[in-house]
């Protein structure tokens, strides 16, 4: 009975013969009677080969997998002369690809060996077409991410380690699905370990949000989701902001903050003379010492001062000595009680002359009493005494300011001293002044861990344009630089999760310096090159990949592609993805919303996708508005209004019949 059950199917699965091999590419002439859309079997419709399914060559007891790629219709050359029908001398001919083999209950991917002519060819079992699309092997663990998009009753799942443990990239144009795919895959993970002690201690997720699409906010499900991806339990957010005081700051050790790289990437310093005075500074205790010593400080700057007064060079800024003190008070920061050294510059303002015929400097008004020149003899000591009197104290100043500190006054004294040129090192000192601020409400010193839970969000919605490329940079780094330091045998997990990764990870960029880009693309390319070794991983999300640098593309492992429209992503997407067949890279400008292909590493045959739902609190924050519920809502009350409008009734509308087009 079972031998007749084989025979029955085979007659029935069997699609045709071999009749030509080409390396992978493989020629099967078709059955004349298996030309239909579907096959009668058993009382049920089973679906016939066609483009983008999968076939069986049978050589001996070897069973060869290959996807169907295109079909052509082709004179049959063996039909024997004589008076025919004009359609019998046509044959069906498939061309399909080798893409893996049957071995020991197991699907594999590769190519072992070649068929042969007039080898059978059959359509897959349902136990077949299952072993293909099963890409968890026995020692992975299962996550369910969709169903297959022609086969909705098949799921799809990958296993977490060929996942996680390795370098992901989701590409799509925007409104395609990719935050939703990038929810949904952490989602699953977080809600399958997030509960389990080890993994709390042990992985570490950083999710980089530029549009503030993966923070909780305030609402209904129906409006915004509640728990993006995790809980409250499993999710810390930090949602950063430079346009006021109240948004979250980064907690980074004060090694971090005071290390020479730190500063280098805010200042978008250069590398031939502002990158190493940073380092120079910055290494050097010579400030240091002085530091806890105000009176010992305020002589050298008193001496400074005083020196910047007696030089009668005329290339040297004749408010040089006011502007000195002026940044020393702004490098005080807001706890610092600087009252009296006010009083100082104010006074200096007032009385600090400069003669420009004689190129001297005097103090107080011609002629009075209080008049004396920089020629005298005392005048140093003078000019110092102003200074020491001040008794400024430099103990509160806080780490960030400190470091500015350290930068002006290594500045001013190289300047007066001769012995750096204003022009190379005053754009550094300018962006400084403009970016400290900034850095001030995005960043405290502090020793706490930068989280207490798996995943970590670090919103940039209310960040600016030049911050928004700095801290992750500075955040990457620390996180990179600290694992490979504090774990070099890769015993603890970092995930590094970039969305919009094209904001940080461009290859090209009018904004910013030749020196600047290729440091920046270095850093994150040692860490696509190198990371591994170390337990360090990154996964981008981006819907312009030509623009990403195409060494990162290219070391991806895993790669979920959704809708590409244009030429350039599209061509970027060929010339990296080594595992995607012609039939799913042509795909991928139709592909619709919420569906993807999945390709590489992880998958046997990239596969399309159609990715499972979230539940509504879980999913991102980034809906495409309904304009014409929008439109005809009504507009939400300010909390000064006690009544918000009514809403607009357009029951007695008397619309036209005919459209005014």
């Amino acid at each position: 009975m079972i031998e007749e059950d084989v025979l029955d199917q085979d007659a029935v699965f069997r699609v045709g013969r071999v009749v030509s091999v080409d390396g992978r590419r493989v020629r099967v002439a078709v059955d004349k009677l298996k030309n239909g859309s579907h096959l009668l079997y058993r009382g049920g419709l089973v679906r016939n080969v066609a483009v983008a399914s999968y076939v069986k060559i049978v050589k001996g007891f070897v069973e060869l997998i290959a996807k169907v790629d295109g079909e052509v219709v082709e004179e049959d050359r063996g039909a024997t002369s004589g008076y025919r029908r004009g359609v019998d001398p046509l044959s069906r001919q498939l061309d399909v690809s080798l893409v893996g083999y049957i071995e020991g209950g197991r699907f594999e991917r590769g190519v072992r060996e070649m068929p042969l002519l007039d080898n059978e060819c059959f359509m897959l079992t349902e136990d077949e077409f299952g072993l293909i699309h099963t890409f968890v092997s026995a020692d992975d663990e299962p996550l369910e991410i969709g169903a297959l998009a022609m086969e909705p009753t098949q799921p799809v799942s990958v296993g977490v380690n060929a996942i996680f443990a390795s370098h992901v990239g989701i590409f799509g144009n925007t409104g395609s699905g990719k935050s939703y795919t990038l929810a949904k895959l952490y989602h699953e993970l977080f809600k399958r370990y997030g509960a389990i002690e080890t993994f709390r201690q042990r992985s570490q997720f950083v999710l980089i949000d530029f549009n503030g699409e993966y923070v909780n906010r305030a609402g209904g499900s129906e409006e915004y989701a509640t728990a993006v991806i995790a809980g409250d339990d499993v999710k810390q957010v930090y949602d950063l902001s430079t346009h006021d005081d109240g948004g979250d700051q980064l907690p980074l050790p004060r090694s971090a903050v005071h290390d020479p790289v730190f500063w280098t990437v805010l200042l978008d310093a250069t590398e031939k003379t502002q990158a190493p005075f940073i380092s120079r500074v910055l290494k050097s205790d010579y400030w240091d010492a002085l530091l806890p010593d105000s009176a010992a400080l305020l002589d050298v700057i008193g001496d400074l001062v005083a020196r910047a007064t007696k030089s009668n060079d005329a290339t040297i800024d004749r408010q040089l000595p006011i502007n000195f003190l002026e940044e020393i008070e702004e490098c005080l920061g807001d706890d610092v009680d600087r009252q009296r050294l006010l009083s100082l510059i104010q006074e200096m303002r007032d009385k600090l002359q400069y003669f420009s015929r004689d190129h001297n400097f005097y103090w107080g008004p011609r002629g009075s009493a209080e008049e004396k020149w920089a020629t005298a003899d005392d005048w140093s000591d003078f000019i110092k005494g102003k200074v020491t009197a001040v008794q400024q104290d430099f103990s509160s100043v806080g780490d960030v300011d400190l470091v500015r500190f350290k930068l002006v006054l290594q500045y001013y004294r190289d300047v007066i001293s001769g012995f750096a040129n204003r022009e190379h090192l005053g754009p550094m000192m300018k962006r400084m002044v403009e970016r400290v601020p900034s850095i001030k409400r995005l960043v405290r010193v502090s020793d706490d861990a930068f989280t207490k839970v798996p995943l970590t969000v670090v919103s940039l919605r209310n960040v600016n344009l030049a911050m928004r490329k700095v801290i992750p940079m500075i955040v990457c780094k620390h996180l990179y630089d600290d694992k490979k330091r504090s774990d070099p045998h890769g015993q603890r997990y970092l995930n590094l999760i970039i969305d919009e990764a094209h904001n940080i990870l461009s290859s090209e960029s009018a904004r910013e310096s030749e020196a600047w880009r290729d440091y920046r693309l270095e850093t994150f390319e040692e860490i696509v090159k190198e990371g591994r070794k170390f337990g360090v991983f990154l996964t981008i999300a981006s819907q312009r990949p030509h623009d990403i640098s195409e060494t990162i593309v290219s070391q991806l492992h895993n790669y979920f592609l959704h809708r590409l429209v244009n030429n350039l992503d599209v061509h970027a997407i060929e010339k990296a993805v080594a595992y995607l067949d012609r039939v799913s890279f042509e795909s991928l400008p139709i592909l619709p919303t919420g569906t993807c292909v999945l390709s590489g590493v992880s998958a046997q045959v990239p596969v399309v996708v159609r990715i499972g739902q979230l539940p509504p609190e879980a999913a991102p924050n980034s809906r495409t508005m309904s304009v014409t519920t929008e439109w005809l809502s009504p507009l939400i009350a300010d909390s000064d209004d006690e009544d918000p409008p009514d809403a607009i009734d357009l029951s007695d509308v008397d619309w036209p019949s005919v459209p005014p087009f």
